[in-house]
């Protein structure tokens, strides 16, 4: 082709280009584009399972990303939100509510319609420009309450005894099985953390709603609104039904045709049923991760979800995949993993945990100091990180915590049941042989003794003293400084950050910016996000319940009369249907060796 051509074809196409251009802003200028995302937000915050069938839902990193694009989408006007359930704390809630902040700050309208409306949610969208409630709907604002239930003198009745050994004053665990009332420590603990957050749900509630802060007290004294009080309370915007609600966002884009359309709905990949062959070999990739999405070449940020109570060994997941149980041994082998990344540029460690075992803690923290020295770690947390959720946090190249985040109770508890006057009581007598001083001292039949007890004690100090000497060495201070900020105290994000406790306040987008930064990735190259561990698939789950490492509620189910010819009848089933498919597809054979090895 010619230059004359080239530019005889421009002169003739270019005109019909720019009519379609004119065509296509003309459209836009007639329409106001409304986007609908519903608010779930799960506690689980590892990757969304592969499930092949329905809709696919999100993590919290990803409701983030899609309000933020929704927010800089020249095609969205407004944006609809629709609240369905947060599995979520408040720490986590107000860093949804800063995604929302940005997204108003964009100038897009925000609107949401809601039958009733709890804390959270007017906590979460009080700033929206209009919320409406139909007129049977109501408001609740109970307040805050934290609720421990004592079980001393129930125990005294059963004689039932606990010892418990406690190294720091302010470590409260298993305090409710040997005190009436709670201990002052824990109420000096609690009290000044239950004050922030009632101060943080008054102010983001009058600051959405432009009342005064006084005016949201009283509303959360009087603890539940009908639609009406609640709109006389400035609380909500119009009392109204779904059909009057429409015509009221339509009002906002006078002269304009209205469009309300789901937002960037994820959807599971679809199934070529016309072929059956090869819909099964789709699914069982998809189920056994086979065709999980790889992310393309070039730097990356590592984000390791640490999830749930540690143990020793893999994750426990539940029966939708969701973990249940933070496993050393599965966050080790993603940490690793990613430090052997040369494409990772840094990690981040999401840690949402209450603590467990120390030393499973302590199997990860050393994890994470080895990464530590071939690029950076930080960790970011999210409603709870304490005590073990702490410890693998303690040597990151930086803390990043929400300002409302439990953190800290660097601290150790150990506990053990006494049942020797339970069982005289109801004629039980155990007896026993043993070989070695102390075969019997953790026995539940009877109690600790004095020296068993002091020889526990020194045990647990000497690990006490290594958590603290493990945190000072993180934090680049000195046992004697952190000691004092120790003891098995809890503390919030903010109280912490004044503390040296933590680095800097914000959410897990906050800390990924600081980890591009630290990692070395300029601020005008692109990056890819890799998150670790993968959320269990079905095969997976299979593979924990038929485990020697299954749950003490299938161990209980087992032991039931009958229910172990039933659960072998189940599983000899389960071998014929897996070795039926292997005949007709022989290529599936190496999803199947793993389930055929495990049933035999």
């Amino acid at each position: 082709m010619t230059l004359r051509t080239l530019a005889l074809l421009t002169l003739l196409l270019l005109p019909a280009a720019l009519v379609r251009a004119e065509e296509e802003a003309a459209k836009s200028a007639e329409t106001a584009a409304i986007a609908e995302i519903t608010l779930e937000i799960a506690d689980a915050e590892d990757p969304p399972s592969d499930f092949p069938f329905g809709p696919k839902s999100r993590n919290l990193r990803e409701l983030l990303a899609t309000v933020r694009r929704a927010a800089a989408d020249p095609k969205v006007d407004a944006v609809l939100f629709r609240p369905k359930s947060y599995g979520v704390g408040w720490a986590r809630l107000l860093e949804v509510r800063d995604g929302l902040k940005a997204l108003r700050a964009s100038g897009k309208k925000v609107f949401v319609y809601q039958e009733s409306m709890s804390a959270p949610d007017l906590a979460l969208l009080s700033l929206a420009d209009r919320i409406s409630m139909p007129e049977s709907g109501s408001v609740m604002l109970p307040g805050l309450a934290v609720e421990s239930l004592y079980m001393k003198r129930l125990l005294d009745k059963l004689r039932i005894r606990f010892d418990v050994i406690h190294i720091g004053e302010y470590k409260s665990a298993g305090e409710s099985f040997v005190r009436e009332t709670m201990s002052d420590e824990l109420k000096q603990s609690l009290d000044p953390i239950l004050d922030e957050m009632f101060e943080s749900m008054v102010q983001a509630i009058a600051e959405g709603r432009r009342i005064p802060a006084d005016a949201v007290k009283a509303a959360i004294d009087k603890g539940i609104l009908s639609a009406r009080e609640a709109q006389a309370a400035g609380l909500i915007d119009r009392v109204e039904y779904a059909d009057q609600f429409r015509a009221g966002m339509e009002a906002f884009f006078p002269g304009k045709k209205v469009t309300v359309a789901a937002y960037e709905r994820k959807q599971g990949p679809k199934i070529d049923a016309n072929n059956p062959m090869a819909a099964l070999m789709q699914v069982m990739n998809l189920l056994s991760g086979a065709g999980r999405e790889k992310p393309p070449a070039g730097p990356k940020i590592a984000v390791i979800y640490c999830t749930g109570t540690i143990v020793s060994g893999t994750s426990q997941y539940g029966w939708t995949g969701e973990v249940a149980a933070m496993g050393s041994e599965t966050i080790v082998a993603a940490i690793d993993e990613a430090a052997r990344n040369d494409e990772v540029k840094a990690i981040v460690l999401r840690i949402n945990s209450p603590g467990g075992s120390g030393l499973a803690s302590d199997i990860i923290w050393r994890a994470s100091a080895r990464a530590k020295e071939r690029k950076p770690v930080l960790s970011s947390m999210g409603d709870v990180a304490a005590s073990g959720g702490y410890y693998i946090a303690a040597n990151s190249t930086l803390i990043v915590a929400e300002p409302q985040t439990i953190t800290g109770s660097i601290g150790v508890v150990g506990m053990i049941p006494n049942l020797e006057g339970f069982l005289q009581w109801v004629g039980m007598d155990p007896q026993r042989l043993t070989r070695g001083k102390r075969a019997a001292a953790l026995l539940t039949t009877q109690g600790f003794g004095d020296e068993d007890r002091e020889i526990f004690r020194a045990y647990m100090k000497a690990f006490y003293d290594d958590f603290v000497a493990k945190v000072a060495a993180g934090r680049g201070r000195t046992p004697a400084e952190i000691e004092p900020l120790a003891r098995g105290r809890i503390w919030s994000g903010r109280k912490a950050r004044e503390l040296g406790l933590v680095d800097e306040l914000g959410g897990l987008e906050r800390a990924i910016a600081l980890a591009r930064e630290k990692g070395g990735i300029p601020a005008d190259a692109a990056f890819h996000i890799l998150e670790s561990p993968q959320r269990a698939g079905p095969f997976e789950m299979l593979d924990q319940l038929f485990s020697s490492q299954a749950s003490a509620e299938f161990a209980a189910l087992a032991a039931l009369p009958g229910m172990r010819t039933l659960l072998d009848r189940i599983a000899v089933a389960r071998l014929a249907a897996v070795d039926r498919i292997c005949c007709i597809a022989p290529e599936l054979e190496a999803f199947a060796s793993p389930l055929r090895a495990r049933v035999r």
